[in-house]
């Protein structure tokens, strides 16, 4: 049992971002106490636009990095940092006409998601290597500089979110300028690589699915807030420390390493024996957690957050069946972009876009019964994105090769 889940790359990989995890939320604890209800819920806030900015900042490239094992050479880095420069200025714009921000928190949202579409763009090109071990920590800068910035909160005394979100886009932006030094102290690229313009299309795909998917991903932060108040925003940015962390990095981890493996599979069934590894002994910690989750959630953030907030036996559940949904698409999705080819990305694209629809009309559904209803509403576009991506993913997983035929590095 033990060698299995050893064996088990996305474990793995989950253990280790679980080091990053257990900083984003020793952080948001930190904050949660530390910082005024509504202060807090507009960190939270933050936290969930750049989330969902950063990891779409680079417009798709980073997603071919990773797919095609392109290296991050001059003509790339280039690309990658106009595209995250200009989708940082757009998102500092949108977000601030959407949720009224200050001038202030405008200008960190923006250098926040700057700094992280540079680390994603580096973090790519290592996966895409299959150097797993420096791509996972390059991908750990917002929940390690979460961490810092709460120590420095608590320590100062800080007491807003203009503090916290300044000082997290300075720490942000130095750090993305070190993972940025890595890449250009590993060597030149050797022979001709794709050109960036010549994969738009693809990258235009990838951005557009990963967009949505991010969206999904940080959805509660982004609507709890204007519909059902800040008070209601704290409190779900306590759900998540304590019931949404372990998903999102097992997610994560899954899709992080079962893209490049399950592209690198030699026929249909190599990859369905890939995916049974891999989901298998994931499954055992996952219900034991899931239980453990339930039972201690809620004494621990009373006792942690001194009694300021209630974590409820239902919003654990909704939050735990949610959970357990977005696990479920991270196996779907990591099939789906290895293996299909840009029509079926392009369909990806559109499903999750579509159910992203009926969470947003699930949570409008549920404002009357308060937080429960609009986090349940959301759920429902989850079930429904899980229901449609299955088709796809068992159609990808019955061909007898992957959609995408060119080799790594190779030109069309």
């Amino acid at each position: 049992m033990l060698r299995a889940l050893y064996r088990s790359a996305s474990l793995r990989n989950a253990v280790a971002m679980g080091l990053g995890g257990v900083c984003f939320s020793l952080g948001g604890l930190i904050l949660a106490r530390e910082l005024p209800t509504q202060e807090y819920a507009l960190v939270s806030l933050v936290l969930g636009i750049v989330a969902v900015a950063g990891n779409t900042a680079p417009l798709g490239l980073d997603q071919i990095l990773a797919r095609r094992g392109i290296r991050l050479d001059a003509r790339w880095s280039r690309s990658s940092c106009a595209a995250s420069l200009a989708t940082a200025i757009a998102t500092g714009v949108f977000a601030t006409l959407v949720y009224h921000l200050s001038p202030a928190l405008m200008a960190s949202v923006t250098l926040i998601t700057l700094a992280l579409g540079i680390s994603q763009s580096v973090g790519a090109h290592f996966q895409g290597q299959r150097q797993f071990g420096i791509a996972v920590w390059v991908l750990q800068l917002l929940n390690v500089v979460l961490l810092l910035i709460a120590v420095v909160t608590a320590a100062a005394g800080l007491g807003t979110a203009t503090e916290v979100c300044g000082l997290m886009s300075i720490t942000a932006i130095a750090g993305a300028c070190g993972v940025w030094w890595l890449v250009r102290h590993e060597g030149a690229t050797v022979g001709r690589q794709l050109s960036p313009w010549t994969v738009r299309g693809e990258a235009l795909s990838l951005a557009s699915m990963q967009a949505g998917g991010s969206t999904f991903l940080q959805l509660e932060r982004l609507l709890v807030g204007p519909m059902v108040g800040l008070h209601a925003l704290a409190t779900f940015g306590v759900l998540a420390v304590f019931v949404s962390s372990p998903f999102r990095l097992l997610q994560a981890a899954v899709q992080f390493t079962l893209i490049p493996r399950l592209r690198g599979a030699r026929d249909a069934r190599e990859r369905r024996a890939l995916l049974r590894r891999e989901a298998g002994p994931i499954a055992v910690p996952l219900v034991v957690g899931s239980a453990a989750i339930w039972l201690l959630a809620p004494p621990l953030a009373h006792w942690l957050l001194a009694g300021r907030y209630e974590l409820s036996e239902l919003l654990i559940t909704i939050m735990l069946f949610s959970g357990w949904l977005k696990l479920l698409n991270g196996f779907l999705t990591a099939v789906i972009v290895s293996c299909g080819e840009e029509r079926r990305l392009g369909w990806l694209s559109a499903i999750c876009w579509g159910t992203l629809g009926v969470s947003v009309a699930g949570a409008f559904l549920g404002i009357p019964w308060g937080l429960a209803g609009v986090l349940l509403g959301i759920a429902m576009g989850w079930a429904a994105r899980c229901l449609l991506a299955s088709w796809l993913a068992i159609a990808c997983l019955k061909e007898p090769r992957n959609g995408l035929v060119l080799q790594r590095g190779s030109s069309p």
